[in-house]
């Protein structure tokens, strides 16, 4: 992949790690894979982990999120890392801003396939950890956005939508969770896999041997998902 990176408008530094299809059509634009990091994470950290789950012939986009923060650990250097949205007890003030950052996402992947010619009529997403809940949340908001998703140790829940009844008519989604995740909820895999099917959405759901991560063996279990539905 030819990578380049670009200053999103959405924080004074926030970027994007850019990638061009590896085996470009010459007969028309790419889909679009636009990859959403977990929480404390970059779009560059999480294009390293991810790269590999990337179909040759999609462009792709790796940012950062809305919100920039410093992070800091016991025994290791202070870093800069992104959320995409605020979460605390106050409940009105999540719900706001995920309604929020839904909206600058949206806005964000109309940026990203211009920039990478790609077709936006063609546009999947994946979603790590905060970011799955993000994905989620913005598929079931807006699923004649996209061609598909994958979430990844994430959840969603129905009160999120806040009454709002979307219908996901044969929309694939694939759903990975790790086996020894300790970070979500007891059920929540379960759960919103049948949220999503009780919407109409065509879900592969898939356990693995693993933490709270995303390991090579997913990486390559959602491209060869993406392959099959957008050869």
């Amino acid at each position: 992949m030819n990578d380049r990176s670009v200053q999103l408008p959405f924080t004074t530094q926030q970027t994007c790690i850019l990638a061009s299809p590896s085996t470009p059509s010459s007969e028309s634009p790419p889909p679009l894979l636009v990859a959403i990091h977990g929480y404390a994470q970059t779009g560059e950290r999480h294009q390293r982990w991810t790269k590999q789950s990337v179909p040759a012939h999609f462009a792709a986009a790796f940012p950062d999120g809305f919100h920039r923060f410093e992070v800091r650990r016991s025994g290791r250097k202070p870093r800069i890392g992104f959320a995409w949205y605020t979460y605390t007890d106050d409940r009105p003030a999540f719900l706001a801003s995920l309604v929020e950052s839904e909206a600058s996402l949206w806005r964000m992947i109309d940026r990203l396939a211009e920039e990478l010619g790609a077709d936006g009529s063609r546009v999947w997403l994946t979603g790590f950890s905060q970011g799955a809940y993000l994905v989620n949340y913005a598929s079931m908001m807006h699923p004649e956005r996209i061609a598909g998703w994958v979430a990844q140790c994430g959840n969603m829940r129905e009160d999120y939508l806040q009454g709002y009844k979307p219908d996901l008519s044969g929309k694939p989604v694939l759903l990975q969770y790790g086996e020894h995740d300790e970070a979500l909820p007891r059920g929540s895999a379960s759960s919103c896999r049948d949220l999503l099917v009780a919407h109409g959405a065509d879900v592969t759901f898939s356990m693995h041997d693993a933490p709270h991560a995303i390991t090579p063996g997913m990486a390559d279990e959602a491209r060869v998902f993406m392959e099959t539905h957008e050869p």
